[in-house]
């Protein structure tokens, strides 16, 4: 279950619990401390670095605008401000806090915001995963360049392994059990021994990462692996008919036989 790290600040002890015995109505909100000053609210938002705080505007040694001053772009969690005092609505918004409540507000008016607040925290998270994935494939990257000796490859060195990303997740495969891909629009599939898997890709940027006396493209749209097929037939206006070893058959344009002829021609028939 998805859980938002919660801190109530606020220096009216009754309105805190007032506030805390609604959020703990909320199974996802984990309430991990409440304090009543401004330097408290700072301490804990740095020991404890919660996704969430509910932060009243005025306040001893600090008002929360300077408690938000203090934190660094890191340290900052989403904030809903509350406060007595409409005319801090416009500060508040500026600090793109995540709502706003204006005492007294209702349970309702609170969840509401609570709702907006879990919005953002969620949006923050995609983000921040969707950043350690793209580093993730930029270090990958450049090891699929890079040898153990620090040199560059060159082209026709053997790629062992395909990475696809797939809904953000990586994934690691043999291509040797890679059977064929296709273009499908904006999207490219890898069929490999176990499953299909959809790519946001395109099909030249994934044979440009294969091994090309192993992969062959047989049209615009198709690329196989040489060692997954099982034969390969004539068919209507010079083209031929390419037999997968898992029963798919594919097209072998005309354009790109010359490339097939080259390949058996090199290869031993016993």
């Amino acid at each position: 279950m998805t859980t938002y790290r919660t801190v109530i600040v606020d220096d009216d002890l009754g309105i805190r619990k007032g506030i805390e015995a609604i959020l703990r109505m909320d199974p996802e909100i984990d309430v991990i401390a409440h304090c009543g000053d401004g330097r408290s609210a700072v301490n804990h938002i740095r020991e404890l670095r919660p996704e969430l705080v509910f932060l009243d505007v005025q306040m001893p040694e600090l008002d929360a605008f300077e408690v938000i001053a203090e934190l660094n772009q890191a340290e900052r969690p989403q904030v809903i401000l509350i406060t007595a005092h409409e005319r801090h609505a416009v500060k508040a918004f500026e600090l793109s806090v995540a709502d706003f409540l204006l005492k007294p507000f209702t349970s309702e008016r609170l969840i509401g915001a609570i709702k907006k607040a879990k919005d953002a925290i969620l949006r923050e998270r995609a983000g921040g995963l969707s950043k350690q994935v793209e580093q993730l494939l930029q270090t990958v990257r450049v090891l699929e360049n890079i040898s153990p000796a620090g040199q560059t490859r060159i082209a026709t060195d053997r790629r062992d392994q395909l990475v696809l990303k797939v809904d953000g997740v990586l994934h690691f495969i043999k291509t040797a059990d890679v059977l064929w891909i296709e273009a499908q629009g904006d999207f490219v599939k890898v069929q490999t021994r176990e499953e299909a898997k959809l790519v946001r890709d395109t099909l030249h940027h994934i044979e440009q990462r294969l091994d090309g006396s192993r992969f062959l493209r047989t049209h615009r749209s198709f690329l196989v692996n040489l060692e997954h097929v099982s034969r390969v037939e004539t068919a209507l206006y010079g083209d031929y008919t390419v037999h997968m070893s898992d029963g798919t058959k594919l097209r072998l344009s005309r354009s790109y036989r010359t490339k097939l002829k080259q390949l058996l021609e090199s290869t031993p028939v016993a």
